[in-house]
C-alpha cells in the first residue's frame, strides 16, 4: 500500500493471484469463476497476453467462439510469439462446419503463424493438412502430412489422411 496519498499500489503479486486463480478455475471447469478472475487480471494489468488467452479459453470451451476469437486476437496483438494462441485460434474457425474459404485461409495463416514459431507442432502440422484438403489442395495436404510422418512416422491420423487423400483424391 502507498499510503503516502492514500492510494493503494497495485502489484505484479495482486495481478499473478487472479491470473493464476482463473487458469485454476478453467482447469476446475468453474468458468463463471475464471472469466470473473480473469477479467480482474486484465483489469490490473492490461497490457499482458496471458489473461487474454486464458479467457479466450473459457470462452472456447463455453462454445463461444466470437469471444474466444477475440481474445486470441488479442493476445496475439500482445505477443506475436503465442504459438498456442495461433494454433488455438485456427481451431475456432474451424469449429465451424460451415466454414467457408475465407475463414479456412484464415485458419491455414494461423497454422501456418503456429508451425513457423514451432516446425515440430505436430497438431498444427495436421490441422494444416486437414484445411488444405478442404481446400482442395490435396498435394499441399499430402507434402504437409510427410512432414509430420518425418517427425512422428507413428502419427496414426495423419498416416491415415494421407492414404484417404492419395486414395479418393490423387488417383
Amino acid at each position: 500500500m502507498d499510503y503516502r496519498k492514500g492510494i493503494k499500489k497495485v502489484s505484479e503479486h495482486d495481478y499473478k493471484f487472479y491470473l493464476d486463480k482463473g487458469i485454476s478455475e478453467t482447469n476446475e471447469g468453474k468458468f463463471d469463476e475464471a472469466m470473473h478472475s480473469l477479467d480482474r487480471a486484465i483489469a490490473l494489468n492490461p497490457d499482458s497476453a496471458m489473461p487474454y488467452f486464458s479467457l479466450a479459453i473459457v470462452f472456447h470451451n463455453l462454445n463461444e467462439l466470437e469471444p474466444a476469437y477475440e481474445n486470441y486476437t488479442k493476445a496475439i496483438e500482445l505477443n506475436h510469439k503465442m504459438i498456442d494462441a495461433y494454433y488455438n485460434r485456427a481451431q475456432v474457425l474451424l469449429l465451424d462446419k460451415n466454414a467457408d474459404n475465407e475463414k479456412l485461409k484464415s485458419a491455414l495463416k494461423d497454422l501456418d503463424k503456429a508451425v513457423e514459431l514451432d516446425p515440430k507442432f505436430i497438431d498444427a502440422l495436421y490441422y494444416k493438412a486437414v484445411v488444405q484438403m478442404k481446400l482442395e489442395d490435396y498435394k499441399g495436404a499430402v507434402e504437409t502430412l510427410d512432414k509430420v510422418l518425418a517427425i512422428d512416422p507413428q502419427a496414426i491420423y495423419s498416416r491415415a489422411l494421407k492414404k484417404l487423400i492419395l486414395q479418393k483424391y490423387l488417383k
